[in-house]
């Protein structure tokens, strides 16, 4: 049995005391109602054993399993909202009909085709021209606002990490108050500051995901959700830093602890909140959507100046490239052996098909100084997030070479249709690295190379035509040109039968001094023929001749009596035209080939750069060569660009709907549980009230009782 020693006067004194405490805690949790971040206080008692109510403890009210989830759906909607605001800008440009390059694409080929009709219409050709440079200015705005947004996003980026970094340093400070007061009263939660540093929290969750842990002292540690600590113990914290090597645009985090110079990488797949969204919507939607719009310019660009430099212009003259592709210097790695070198890279003439939209990091393995000096060099391809590029299985894309020029002015060709130029030469040290973006920004850089529509070469330089005197139904069906490269010299060995001033190589001026370039067929039967050069002297006799498809291609492969000249067949592609014929030729028949003069109402050519619409032109997968399988039209790719942006418009504007109702959900139950209801508040200062007033009461009645005494002892 327990026995009370406590007087009536120290019990009621003791109720008095706890009851004021009680309103005083209800009144400050009524006061703070519209308080952002407040948690409502709760003061509990217990009773002496002497009698009367003993020592109180305040603390506040709550849940740490709905505080830990509202935190995390915080993470989860500040990325999708981040992600989602930026996508659908994008989204909303790329599929304007103000802003497609489909209806810009669909223009110049329009305009192409009603040129094509009418060659010889020069007010038609300079609407060609006209409609292409509108072409590449809608691509340069296309490209502008990419790049625009890019830029906005690294200043975004830098905010946010200037407002974690400033979140982290204030936890850990409320931390560092929250013990020193804490320990000095036990009794007495420090709630203004627990609110303060929750708060905080709660901001950086938003930020980026992250998980706590709460110390005995009333600390709360602080970690990135991928395992890196922010907020430590003892006051030590980890600050965000952004950089970007060797692209300084393409930023990058690393941690710094503020009492160690060391740097912890981070991987931005890992961040979550707003943060992980914004490098989300960088990584997987706007690095590869520069990547294709400059992959689509190039593509274009390089197949309509190919097709018309095997042309003839208005003039008369052999074709010249239309648009003039840029060149990228490689970025240099900040650990390099100097910072002042470079390597240049370019799509080689006729080459943009196997460009992917990759990036290539390009390693120095080995520098051999000489005349000239050479490097020997591995390629590594990575995707526009940083990662590697993988073949059909799954393994990193890489390529290597040796003995590689490296003399300014030298251009070597490397893998996908691209070429360098190392003009440092023995600068260059083992280890060296740089980073080669081909496709990223030249989307505003192809530029028109030509401003007479004269210069459209919508003729063919070949004719050729059937003797009047034919005794066979054989006709031209049509005739090719694969090359009009001009070198009579032929250092080049790309060299065509063409000799750039209006005409075909004649005897002495063709490879190997001999024969000139084919000039004639002679059939000596329905299935022989004899190829001829300008003079009349046989260059190769077939026999048995399968078709009568590319006349001369048969004759270098089939030919003999003489052999097809060992010079012309040393050369890439000589001559670089050719002629097929349909129909029964008789002994005797000849068709003449020649270049052709006084053309300018022909359209062949022209036929064929209308046609680059519907060729697959542009690569689409990295892992695999280009080929038609492996390939998309300039409509069909830009569609792709478009169709993947909005897929992910979609999806994203679905997860940010659901991880608006989740947030909504957690932050209903955390405010049910530690959020101040006025109705319960309300409710408890009456109960406190009538207690404080019945603990008063007992006061009064003590005192009655001690007056009463008094007066009989007097």
């Amino acid at each position: 049995m327990t026995i009370r020693t406590a007087d009536l006067f120290s019990i009621a004194n003791s109720g008095i005391r706890s009851s004021n405490t009680l309103l005083r805690t209800t009144g400050h949790n009524i006061s703070n109602v519209n308080t952002e971040g407040f948690v409502r206080e709760r003061t509990n008692f217990v009773s002496q054993l002497t009698g009367g109510v003993g020592q109180g403890t305040t603390e506040r009210v709550i849940n740490q399993f709905a505080q830990n989830q509202l935190r995390r759906d915080t993470t989860r909607l500040g990325e999708a909202e981040a992600f989602f605001q930026r996508i659908s800008q994008l989204d909303n440009i790329l599929a304007s009909e103000a802003n497609s390059i489909s209806g810009s694409l669909s223009r110049f080929f329009s305009a192409l085709q009603t040129s094509i009709d009418e060659p010889g219409n020069v007010a038609a050709r300079e609407l060609v021209l006209g409609q292409a440079g509108s072409n590449l200015e809608r691509m340069s705005s296309l490209s502008a606002y990419m790049n625009q947004t890019e830029t906005d996003l690294n200043q975004e980026l830098g905010n946010i990490t200037t407002e974690a970094n400033d979140l982290i340093k204030n936890i850990s400070e409320l931390n560092t108050q929250i013990r020193d007061v804490q320990s000095n009263n036990r009794n007495e939660e420090p709630g203004v500051l627990k609110n303060e540093r929750d708060m905080a929290i709660q901001q950086l969750a938003e930020i980026v995901s992250i998980e706590t842990r709460q110390q005995d002292d009333g600390t709360t540690l602080v970690n990135l959700t991928a395992g890196q600590s922010l907020v430590l113990e003892a006051g030590v914290f980890n600050v965000f830093q952004v950089s970007g090597d060797p692209d300084i645009t393409r930023k990058s985090l690393q941690l710094q602890s503020s009492n160690t110079p060391a740097l912890i990488n981070v991987a931005e797949t890992e961040l979550g909140g707003k943060m992980g969204g914004l490098f989300s919507f960088r990584d997987e939607v706007l690095a590869p959507a520069q990547r294709e719009l400059g992959q689509l310019a190039l593509g274009f660009a390089d197949a309509m100046n190919e097709q018309n430099r095997l042309g003839m212009d208005y003039d008369g003259q052999l074709g010249v490239d239309i648009f003039n592709l840029p060149s990228v210097q490689a970025l240099n790695y900040a650990d390099n052996s100097s910072a002042n070198l470079a390597i240049n890279g370019r799509i080689q003439e006729g080459q943009a098909e196997n460009l992917t939209t990759s990036d290539y990091k390009i390693t120095i393995d080995a520098v051999t100084a000489g005349a000239p000096d050479t490097v020997d060099i591995t390629v590594e391809l990575l995707n526009a997030d940083g990662t590697p590029s993988l073949d059909t299985d799954g393994n990193p894309i890489t390529y290597s070479d040796t003995g590689l020029e490296a003399t300014p002015g030298s251009w070597v060709p490397i893998l996908d249709g691209l070429e360098l130029e190392f003009p440092d030469g023995a600068t260059y040290a083992a280890g060296d690295e740089f980073l080669l973006q081909p496709t990223r920004y030249t989307a505003s850089q192809v530029n028109l190379d030509i401003v007479r529509g004269e210069d459209l070469a919508f003729a063919s330089p070949i004719k050729a035509q059937g003797d009047i005197d034919n005794l066979g139904g054989a006709q031209v069906v049509s005739t090719s040109v694969t090359n009009t490269t001009v070198d009579n010299t032929f250092a080049d060995s790309g060299a065509s039968g063409f000799n750039g001033s209006g005409g075909i190589h004649g005897p002495g001026a063709a490879p190997g001094g001999g024969v000139g370039a084919p000039a004639e067929i002679v059939f000596t039967a329905s299935d022989s023929y004899q190829v001829l050069d300008s003079a009349g002297t046989v260059i190769t006799e077939v026999t048995n001749a399968p078709d009568l498809k590319n006349l001369l291609a048969q004759g270098e492969s089939i030919g003999a009596g003489p052999a097809w000249p060992g010079a012309f067949s040393a050369l890439d592609n000589y001559p670089g035209y050719d002629i097929s014929l349909e129909g029964v030729p008789k002994a005797g028949d000849s068709f003449s080939i020649s270049f052709n003069t006084n053309g300018v109402d022909d359209n062949r050519n022209g036929l064929e750069l209308a046609g680059l619409q519907d060729v697959n032109t542009i690569r689409r997968n990295v892992s695999t060569g280009f080929s038609d399988q492996n390939g998309a039209t300039f409509h069909g790719a830009y569609a792709d660009t478009v169709s993947s942006v909005g897929e992910k418009a979609a999806t994203a504007d679905i997860e940010f709907k659901a991880a608006q109702a989740m947030e909504q959900q957690s932050s209903d139950w955390f405010q049910s549980v530690s959020g101040v209801s006025l109705d319960e508040e309300a409710s408890n200062l009456i109960r406190f009230q009538q207690a404080y007033a019945a603990s008063a009461r007992v006061l009064g009645t003590a005192q009655t009782l001690f007056d009463t005494i008094l007066g009989a002892v007097r």
